[in-house]
């Protein structure tokens, strides 16, 4: 005979079918999924989206050669050479002395890199890209089976588009996406011709990189020489067509992953608002000199907005604790060090200036639950000052816990961030994002590509967007 179970709801995500998910928000163009959960399984990769072919209605699915905890390492060792080889390096003369006469550490101490030597540049530019490519295409998509060189055929057209795309990596792998560079022509020999080159031409029969237009007209991949095949008098080519191999460049790109995504059940409107609520959270010790812009950035976030300054873990404590905390951007700028607890991957500790340490368990424990609290969508710029980054660092770790709090998006370096670069990166950021006329993605992407045409510097690329693709402060009206 039928009879009618007890039902017991323990989770309304939609609040009884009583609210839509927000109107802003615009599918990717592609979405590119690594799953890597267990260390001893290799990784699967799926994709999907307008900018790659359907194949039955269903997504492009296939097994990698690679186990999570080399990729890990090959990132690792990745993020290392920029430090040691782009940010640290130092100009010698033929004795292997310090030249005389150069700005001592000059891709650390200088945001424009124009004046640079040429031959220098294009040397220190070319291996980025070579360890980028190496990354993408012979550690996560190295391997000849037909169905994986379909696949990395397929990725690569659209990652070689001519038009910018939106584009999400959904992975368990936090891995430094924009810093990773497409293939040079294989034809051309050298060592940026990784064997994902000749790929792209079996994905239903597009060209692949060797005939694509970088966007903005620059020419693409295919016009650029490896690291082994030298242009004119450098030890590379021109520095604009190899920063047209790197994603970063090309594509506004977020990270997702674990908790992620926006939770639909907070998707309320927040109370009434006379300006723009914003946070400094701050270590008045980092750059007590002023030889950054740090103070103009400080003056931007406090113009025409509701503006509070932390400059203590007990003040930060404080306002995590209060349910009517409701801010649209908060920014950190302060010093961070990696620690560990048993055998956990060493995690990012930061500090303000009481010098007491703030972890994503300070966070977690003095956040009210979500659903006790006024929506809480703040947008993080996390421009923490750190040395020493540990290779099997989890540079994610923090991150999760802001996610638990609400947070709709974190922007934050994926390298040693030298403080002139971070800080004038700050302002133009934050500058552009009050504003409230631009998405974090297309603000993040036009500043990749502002900093590599305008001052040849690719430190723009180390900056990564985990969520907040389509994050927006909006104005009260």
């Amino acid at each position: 005979m039928a009879h009618e179970l007890p039902t017991r709801i323990t989770h309304d995500p939609s609040l009884g079918f009583t609210r839509l998910p927000r109107h802003v928000i615009r599918h990717p163009d592609l979405v590119v999924g690594l799953d890597a959960r267990r260390d001893d399984e290799n990784v699967r990769a799926r994709m999907y989206g307008p900018a790659v072919p359907s194949l039955s209605g269903s997504e492009h699915t296939v097994t990698l050669k690679v186990r999570p905890r080399e990729v890990r390492r090959v990132a690792a060792r990745l993020r290392q050479v920029w430090r040691d080889e782009f940010v640290a390096l130092t100009p010698l003369d033929p004795a292997g002395r310090p030249a005389p006469g150069r700005t001592p550490l000059p891709y650390a101490s200088l945001v424009d890199l124009t004046a640079e030597p040429e031959a220098e540049l294009r040397a220190a530019l070319s291996r980025l890209a070579l360890y980028g490519t190496q990354l993408l295409y012979d550690v996560l998509l190295g391997g000849e089976d037909e169905e994986l060189k379909l696949f990395r055929g397929f990725l690569t057209d659209a990652l070689s588009s001519d038009r910018a795309l939106r584009i999400r990596f959904h992975s368990d792998l936090f891995l430094p996406w924009p810093m990773l560079c497409l293939p040079a022509a294989a034809d051309e020999g050298g060592a940026g011709g990784a064997r994902g080159a000749g790929g792209a031409g079996g994905a239903g029969g597009a060209e692949g990189p060797g005939g694509v237009e970088g966007p903005g007209g620059a020419e693409g991949p295919g016009g650029v020489e490896g690291p082994g095949g030298v242009e004119g008098d450098g030890g590379g080519p021109a520095p604009d067509r190899v920063f047209a191999r790197f994603l970063g460049y090309r594509h506004q790109l977020e990270h997702t992953g674990g908790n992620a995504y926006a939770r639909v059940a907070d998707d309320r409107d927040p109370p009434p608002r006379s300006a723009p609520a914003v946070s400094l959270n701050h270590d008045t010790g980092v750059d007590a000199q002023g030889l950054t812009l740090a103070a103009e950035v400080a003056a931007v976030l406090a113009d025409g907005t509701d503006f509070v300054e932390r400059t203590t873990r007990a003040e930060l404590e404080h306002a995590l604790r209060d349910s009517l905390l409701d801010e649209q951007l908060m920014y950190f700028w302060c010093h961070g060090h990696f620690t560990a607890s048993g055998d956990e991957p060493p995690y990012l500790v930061l500090k303000l200036t009481d010098q007491q340490a703030i972890d994503a368990y300070t966070l977690r424990a003095h956040r009210p639950p979500l659903d006790a609290c006024v929506p809480f969508r703040p947008f993080v710029l996390l421009n923490a000052c750190y040395a020493g980054l540990p290779g099997n660092a989890d540079l994610a770790y923090l991150g999760r816990a802001l996610f638990d709090a609400g947070a709709s998006g974190i922007l934050g370096p994926q390298i040693e961030m030298p403080q002139r670069f971070a800080a004038e990166y700050a302002l133009a950021f934050v500058t552009r994002y009050l504003a409230g006329r631009e998405t974090a993605g297309g603000i993040a992407h036009s500043l990749a590509r502002h900093f590599a045409d305008t001052c040849r510097n690719p430190l723009g690329f180390a900056y990564a967007l985990h969520s907040g693709m389509d994050s927006r402060l909006e104005h009260t009206a």
